[in-house]
């Protein structure tokens, strides 16, 4: 098989690892999640797999219309891209509904907190550079990639919580375990 089709494969399976876990809606976000994954030399975008049209909830199931794709996600890639440019083996992540509750319990170093009033204004300026700048500053910080960055979000952008790791079905298996921080 070759690696554009195992990422596609290994992708899905997380996905389907994630969707099964009935309690799984609870960190959907309004904006929806993505979930991706990269090829191993990855560089642009169109070298990330990941969910067209994003994980959504319709009567508190995740469901999803259409099975992994390159170049499917603009953001989440351009978390993996970021990362991958420090570590080449972060090549997957996800992005998660913001609780306090899960914060309050993420590992304090393994985690970035990114409050967006941190980028300056001429960043913030760039089209689609948010994420990019975001993953700069928790590897700045920290010397590594950390397992989670929580965006903080700002005015009309939602706080979400982002789960990174080297492969889809740990980062699926790490957000599901953040469940349990929250009242069943």
């Amino acid at each position: 098989m070759d690696e554009r089709a195992e990422v596609l494969k290994r992708l899905k399976e997380a996905v389907d690892i994630f969707t099964n876990n009935e309690r799984s809606y609870l960190l959907i976000p309004e904006i929806r999640t993505n979930f991706g994954y990269a090829l191993r030399e990855a560089k642009t975008t169109e070298d990330v797999a990941a969910i067209p049209g994003r994980l959504t909830v319709a009567f508190n199931r995740v469901i999803y219309c259409l099975p992994p794709a390159f170049g499917a996600s603009d953001h989440i890639a351009r978390v993996i891209i970021t990362a991958m440019k420090h570590e080449e083996e972060k090549r997957s992540a996800i992005n998660l509904k913001y609780y306090e509750e899960i914060v309050r319990n993420l590992p304090s170093d393994d985690t970035y907190i990114f409050d967006r009033k941190q980028e300056p204004e001429e960043s913030r300026k760039i089209e689609h550079h948010t994420m990019n700048f975001m993953v700069e500053m928790a590897y700045k910080k920290f010397g590594k990639i950390p397992q989670y960055i929580v965006d903080l979000g700002d005015l009309g952008k939602e706080p979400t919580i982002y789960v990174i790791d080297k492969d889809p079905v740990i980062v699926a298996e790490k957000s599901l375990k953040l469940l349990n921080f929250l009242s069943p």
